[in-house]
């Protein structure tokens, strides 16, 4: 028997298909996993696909960048589709587009065709993740939710962490095009599983936000952009700043009137999702600031090989693993709002005390290695507490009519703190290391110890949006269930 056709039959009658979570978490995970997992991938590898594209680092920062961005704008537009097509097509769609762009990736001869690449496989990977996480929810009991949920988010932290590793261990003895081509036979692998054991979910009639679209990809390439000039002195940066604020205006006021927004107001007026989405973004930001700057310190100061980078970053994962079904449980046990500002509250201080160590310890001691991992490790813990409960909070407070679009909206915040945790923290380390070096001297003690002091002043900075996250993570509203 065709488990499709017992599937679709089952799906016309009124009783609701319940598909168990080890199940259906598996198969959606390796479209979310990769699709996660390319954000951080090329980390460890931006020095060696610069010197093969013979570009500069400030160039070369876009293929990190423009991924996380162009997720973040079409995110909600690939919630629509699904609602629309059906979420089970469309996450199959965006598995094709996705590999279909790694390839791309994998053969551009140039940076600029490589950026273009990028933007391809984001499309795809906008499909996954809109979609991915609200097929899990449209087929689980509601009762087991902030466990899925909760794996779920740690398939997403283990992917952006594992990364690092996985990029640094292909690109030196395979190549940086291999970090790419890996994609191609996971995602054909999930493609056919999801067409073999998952059923299409219900269709609805929308209207498109096209024009939202297109002015939350000006307002967010305006934002970045202008963070990464405007420290530079730049007085464009100043500008595109400006820019994005008033396209922020008007993208609100769109989004306002329009009767499907990319980004639904009318959802955004509750204040639990509202909380859960700022407080995401910043606790993201602060993770990722994390992620992107300590494989640039462990090669350039402490001159490890890209393997070995790799080996380092794959701790996080590790503590995500043994910390996400604690947080699954924690999330359904404990009101939100304690757990959410709790896990904020413990990254606040882990990244504080990192940044405490980077300034006192001494600089040519590589001992420091074996302080610097746990203190990632629990940063890393913290950071599971926080989005298990949150992504449950959030979950439970969405319409049922709504779930890919508050799926959408997880994700968005997610990927919005990568993109600017990414182009924040280079920028403020960039301005701290001139203020430390004003001679850009580029080797020796002078060299090592503004590295350390600048990298420690940037993570104080991100201990403090940390802390901004656990205090607005507690101002959510009482939790309802629309299960």
């Amino acid at each position: 028997m065709n488990p499709n056709n017992d599937n679709n039959n089952r799906l016309s009658s009124s009783q609701p298909i319940i598909i168990p979570f080890r199940m259906i978490l598996p198969i959606t995970s390796i479209g979310t996993f990769i699709s996660a997992m390319d954000g951080s991938i090329v980390n460890v590898s931006l020095v060696t696909i610069a010197n093969a594209l013979n570009t500069n680092m400030e160039g070369v920062r876009w293929i990190a960048i423009i991924y996380l961005l162009i997720i973040s704008a079409l995110i909600g537009i690939g919630g629509s589709l699904g609602d629309t097509y059906g979420r089970k097509m469309i996450f199959q769609v965006g598995m094709l587009i996705f590999i279909i762009g790694s390839l791309f990736c994998a053969f551009s001869p140039t940076l600029e065709l490589l950026i273009l690449s990028r933007v391809l496989q984001a499309t795809g990977g906008a499909g996954l993740m809109a979609n991915g996480l609200a097929l899990v929810i449209t087929y689980i009991e509601p009762a087991v939710r902030g466990r899925a949920i909760g794996i779920n988010s740690l398939v997403v932290a283990s992917a952006l962490s594992s990364g690092p590793f996985l990029g640094g261990m292909l690109t030196e003895y395979v190549g940086w095009p291999s970090i790419f081509l890996i994609n191609v036979p996971i995602g054909l692998l999930g493609i056919f599983l999801v067409q073999q054991f998952i059923p299409e979910t219900p269709q609805k009639k929308i209207q498109f936000d096209y024009k939202g679209m297109i002015v939350f990809i000006f307002v967010t390439l305006s934002l970045v952009q202008g963070v990464l000039t405007i420290f530079k002195g730049e007085a464009i940066g100043g500008i595109l700043l400006l820019m994005s604020f008033i396209g922020g205006l008007i993208f609100i006021y769109m989004e306002s009137i329009h009767p499907t927004p990319m980004i639904s107001i009318r959802i955004m007026q509750n204040r639990t999702i509202l909380v859960g989405m700022i407080s995401s973004f910043l606790c993201y930001m602060v993770y990722y600031s994390i992620v992107f700057l300590l494989p640039f310190y462990y090669q350039e100061v402490l001159s490890f090989k890209q393997s070995q980078t790799g080996l380092l970053m794959v701790v996080p994962p590790l503590a995500m693993a043994v910390m996400g079904p604690f947080a699954g449980f924690l999330a359904e046990k404990v009101e939100a709002k304690r757990s959410t500002a709790l896990g904020a509250i413990l990254l606040s201080a882990f990244v504080f005390f990192l940044s405490c160590l980077l300034l006192i310890f001494p600089i040519n001691n590589l001992e420091i290695v074996f302080l610097i991992v746990p203190l990632i490790a629990l940063a890393a813990g913290s950071l599971t507490t926080f989005t298990v409960s949150n992504g449950t909070s959030m979950m439970n407070n969405a319409p049922k009519s709504d779930v890919s679009v508050v799926s959408g909206l997880i994700g968005l915040s997610r990927n919005i703190g990568f993109a600017l945790g990414t182009t924040v923290s280079s920028s403020f380390f960039a301005l701290f290391f001139v203020l430390n070096n004003p001679n850009n001297i580029t080797s020796g003690n002078i060299f090592i110890q503004s590295y350390y002091t600048s990298l420690s002043q940037t993570f104080f900075i991100f201990a403090l949006f940390a802390f901004m996250s656990a205090i607005i993570a507690y101002l959510r509203g009482s939790s309802q269930n629309f299960a």
